[in-house]
């Protein structure tokens, strides 16, 4: 992609599409940018979590994690989906569950008893697939 359309006009360069899609991003995951539709789906999303967590969810909550908690979140990862900066698709830890299982679950549980994560933990990749419309367009 070499430029963007935008309201006010096109803008192209690295830092400016750093920028307006950053900004982009940060607006659209804001209560400013819901329509109302949203905020009523939110709203019942909302409804329906406890007010308070219950003993059983506590206990679940701390308990440490098992091997069958851990081959069960496996089992659940979405398939062919792009990797994320470790370049490792799901289909891998799908494939290689019972080789790997026992050393994620050591690294889980430090990474849990510790209360470190990788700088990498909450970083994630965004594609620009173009869906319809003019492709110069972010929100197409």
């Amino acid at each position: 992609m070499r430029e963007l359309m935008i309201d006010s006009g096109t803008i192209s360069g690295q830092q400016d599409f750093t920028h307006y899609v950053t900004s982009f991003y940060a607006r659209l995951y804001t209560s400013d940018a819901c329509t109302l539709g949203i905020a009523k789906a939110q709203d019942l999303c909302w409804q329906s979590v406890p007010g308070m967590v219950t003993g059983d969810a506590n206990a679940s909550l701390i308990s440490s994690l098992s091997l069958e908690e851990l081959g069960r979140a496996i089992r659940a990862l979405p398939m062919g989906k792009t990797p994320g900066h470790d370049n490792i698709p799901m289909e891998f830890f799908h494939e290689c569950e019972q080789e790997i299982a026992l050393d994620l679950l050591q690294a889980f549980t430090a990474l849990l008893s510790e209360g470190k994560t990788s700088a990498y933990t909450n970083k994630a990749v965004i594609t620009f697939i173009p869906k319809s419309g003019d492709h110069a367009k972010l929100n197409n």
